[in-house]
């Protein structure tokens, strides 16, 4: 009997992506994945007190916590976001790079603004594949941030928050300035929130695929840019409402035994 395929799933340790990707890990479980999660020591104790975890996602899956250092609570300093990468990639990276070679790993699902992890798995030849949770246009504005900086387009003018942006492939005709998140509305474009987004953005093309949190009638002509430079993309909808139509069609199985 072959072993069930085993999926590291690593969130960037935020609040909002760590809910997403325990959706993903949640469907995956479901569909008879051994799942290891990775999260930071604060929030595996939070989880834990708030969730059970054996009836949520099963036997298969294993909640595991990073070696302390790591805490999302240096975000509330002044160069936060830089010391928490320095932490991810002094503790983080080394204690993935064990923990992989000591388990039997199919494939590696991180956040798609965790590069470190891209960094281990191409060390060890393993698969990876990145996840976005904002859509395809968002992804797609930040992978273009080089470009819109290099023609002058960022930053931003003053009273130029309407002009349209013209290099994002796809966007040219609606893209306003605008309709970028306020770290990229800033002038001053050397804060570390900008660049780790930009930087980091750039890395995806090395995974072997990108998940978007979107669905094809919803972002179709963006999804077909996003496959000029990222072969493999795959889009899930709304997790949640998979995971509503798994559980019924589980719940519907196991009625129709009795």
């Amino acid at each position: 009997m072959h072993p069930l395929p085993h999926v590291i799933i690593f969130p960037f340790p935020a609040h909002g992506h760590v809910n997403s990707m325990l959706k993903l890990a949640q469907l995956l479980s479901l569909s008879n994945f051994d799942i290891t999660f990775l999260v930071t020591l604060d929030t595996h104790d939070r989880l834990l007190n708030h969730i059970d975890v054996i009836s949520r996602f099963g036997s298969g899956f294993l909640l595991q916590a990073l070696p302390h250092g790591i805490s999302m609570d240096v975000m509330n300093t002044c160069d936060g976001i830089s010391m928490f990468y320095h932490s991810l990639n002094k503790i983080a990276k080394p204690f993935l790079r064990e923990f992989i070679a000591y388990s039997l790993v199919t494939c590696l699902i991180a956040d798609g603004i965790l590069s470190l992890a891209g960094d281990v798995a191409k060390e060890i030849n393993l698969p990876i594949i990145y996840f976005r949770i904002a859509s395809a246009s968002s992804f797609w504005s930040y992978f273009f941030m080089p470009d819109l900086i290099q023609v002058g387009e960022l930053p931003l003018k003053e009273n130029a928050k309407d002009l349209t942006l013209t290099k994002v492939k796809g966007m040219e005709d609606f893209l306003r300035g605008r309709d970028l998140p306020s770290f990229c509305q800033a002038s001053d474009l050397t804060s570390p929130d900008f660049r780790i987004v930009m930087t980091e953005t750039r890395q995806t093309p090395r995974a072997l695929g990108l998940i978007l949190n979107t669905f094809e009638d919803l972002e179709g002509p963006i999804l077909s840019q996003i496959q000029t430079v990222c072969l493999n993309v795959y889009t899930i909808r709304a997790v949640h409402a998979h995971l509503k139509s798994k559980l019924a069609t589980k719940s519907t199985s196991s009625n129709s035994l009795w």
